[in-house]
């Protein structure tokens, strides 16, 4: 059954509303939920004085709880990634010090983010998180017989940032030498507009001479990139992305192929 309220609270309820009281400070003093008041005040016109209260008091209230909301949002999604990441340990209990599952890795890292042959002729792999970086290096080092000497680095950086300090910090990273690292110029596109991440190093792209081993990294990747992207319900990405398909399988008109097996879909 509903609460009976007595004429008395009503009228109490009435009386804070004329003073300018919202419905939420209300609400809280008096103990009775906000659409009970909303039908007794309904019919209470405020003044602007009255009002400009109410609105001084809504900015107040959100300058508090604002900053508590952010809080309880970024706890939620930290207890949200850590849940993420305990499912994903498991992945440690992998062989990876095994060589192929090394190079497998090391060859997916490469065709995601390496220039390909023969585009270019040589080995470029360029990130800007160090992370990345320094998997890719320790792989390529480990599993792979490369000369020390042979190493090449480039930073790419903004038009504000400080190239000399940048390419310390890239060789630090790398363990390459500075003396194996290329003199670049900033993006000039950057001019003019700062740097608004935070310790944003720019990008590093290591190079080494070599097309074969380029060539090797990229059909590694290549290999495991064929063989999955056939499993699966949806083996084909969508007609209009024909370009980017093996040539036997572009959407010509008299490619039967392409034809039967988008009608699968």
């Amino acid at each position: 059954m509903p609460k009976i309220y007595s004429n008395k609270i009503k009228q109490k309820v009435c009386n804070l509303r004329k003073r300018g009281w919202s419905i939420g400070e209300i609400s809280l003093k008096m103990g009775i939920p906000k659409s009970t008041i909303l039908g007794w005040v309904r019919d209470i016109c405020l003044s602007e004085k009255q009002r400009g209260r109410i609105k001084q008091k809504i900015i107040a209230s959100g300058a508090i709880g604002r900053p508590l909301a952010v809080k309880a949002n970024r706890e939620k999604i930290e207890k949200w990634k850590e849940g993420i990441r305990e499912k994903a340990k498991h992945f440690e209990k992998l062989p990876l010090k095994s060589p192929e599952i090394g190079k497998l890795i090391c060859g997916i890292l490469y065709l995601c983010e390496g220039a390909k042959y023969p585009s270019t002729r040589g080995l470029i792999f360029g990130n800007s998180d160090p992370m990345v970086i320094c998997c890719f290096l320790g792989l390529l080092r480990r599993f792979f017989a490369i000369k020390e000497d042979k190493l090449r680095c480039r930073v790419m950086y903004r038009w504000d940032q400080d190239s000399r300090r940048l390419e310390r910090y890239w060789s630090n990273v790398t363990d390459i030498p500075l003396k194996q690292f290329f003199k670049t110029k900033p993006d000039a596109r950057t001019k003019n507009k700062p740097t608004r991440k935070v310790n944003y190093g720019g990008v590093c792209a290591i190079q080494y001479s070599d097309t074969t081993l380029q060539f090797t990294l990229q059909a590694i990747g290549e290999t495991i990139i064929k063989k999955w992207s056939r499993r699966g319900s949806n083996p084909l990405p969508l007609p209009c992305h024909g370009s980017a398909l093996p040539g036997e399988l572009r959407p010509h008109k008299n490619n039967t192929r392409y034809a039967s097996m988008v009608n699968r879909q």
